[in-house]
């Protein structure tokens, strides 16, 4: 029902304008005292420090205080102990940086469906949130993965992958990512890297094999002196950014590939990408990438 109303104009637009008149005024009055930088900002930083990143996304703030459940991952109480734990106790911010939606402090440069959105979730969840968050640290954009279709314009979202881009680099890459999503194949993301490869793991509830994926990684990691992982998959990719970074840097990017895709093709609505999955959408029947050979040489490792 939901990809239905996000892709009816109409109804989504009508949905919008309802949001508008009920919560506005109702955001504004919020206590909004917390430090996140915003995606410019969050960009700099991550351009200019080789620290890991860990994404909360509203999914994850919800999953602190409540039984919730996504799309691709049941609520699970384990999974809300690990992410109380690193919003408990962030690592150095030398090693780690806890991200927020910059949303929950500001909605300027925002589209407008998106500030509407955020408007009504925060004006009944906002104390709820706010209790397990510290206003003494400082946090980046966990929006800086979504770029294309949470802000205005496309200057954020061409400077969003410039710097992406120039963090790998020249660099030994692992993508650990849901089965099918495969970033980067059919575009240029990570055409710059000197090396990728791939781990794949369960698309749907993740964290149910989570010993493994982390077992699985670290061995990788030893045996190929990778430089960087990214990772791409929902609130697992959190948890493994956390427990992964006093090894090396872990980015935690879910989105980041789908995005560009949407960019690339000029689509602000949830589009369907040929041979890759997100949950957003239905993939499409055509697999084009199941026996391409370049992918399935990338692959190093699996968790069924």
């Amino acid at each position: 029902m939901r990809k239905f109303i996000r892709n009816n104009s109409f109804l989504y637009g009508i949905i919008c304008l309802y949001r508008y008149a009920r919560y506005r005024r109702q955001y504004e009055r919020l206590d909004k005292d917390l430090h996140i930088l915003d995606v410019d900002q969050t960009l700099d930083y991550l351009a200019t420090h080789n620290i890991s990143l860990a994404r909360f996304g509203d999914s994850e703030l919800k999953m602190l205080y409540c039984d919730y459940s996504i799309g691709f991952q049941r609520y699970d109480p384990q999974l809300a102990a690990r992410l109380h734990e690193i919003i408990d106790d962030p690592r150095d911010p030398e090693v780690l940086m806890v991200a927020l939606p910059h949303h929950l402090v500001a909605t300027d440069n925002a589209r407008f469906d998106i500030k509407t959105a955020w408007w009504s979730m925060l004006a009944n969840n906002y104390s709820s949130i706010r209790q397990n968050l510290n206003s003494r640290l400082t946090y980046l954009d966990s929006e800086v993965s979504r770029t294309y279709s949470e802000y205005q314009g496309i200057a954020i979202t061409e400077k969003a992958y410039t710097v992406f881009k120039r963090i790998w680099r020249g660099k030994r890459v692992l993508i650990v990512e849901g089965d099918e999503t495969r970033m980067g194949m059919g575009n240029d993301l990570f055409t710059d890297a000197t090396e990728l490869k791939r781990i794949l793991v369960p698309r749907e509830n993740a964290f149910e094999s989570y010993d493994q994926i982390k077992k699985i990684v670290e061995e990788k990691i030893s045996q190929y002196d990778f430089d960087l992982v990214v990772t791409a998959i929902g609130p697992t990719a959190t948890v493994l950014a956390y427990d992964l970074s006093p090894q090396l840097r872990v980015l935690d990017l879910g989105h980041l590939d789908i995005q560009y895709e949407y960019y690339r093709h000029h689509s602000k609505k949830m589009t369907q990408i040929r041979g890759k999955y997100t949950n957003e959408v239905n993939m499409t029947t055509d697999d084009i990438y199941k026996n391409d050979a370049e992918y399935l040489s990338q692959i190093i490792g699996r968790v069924e």
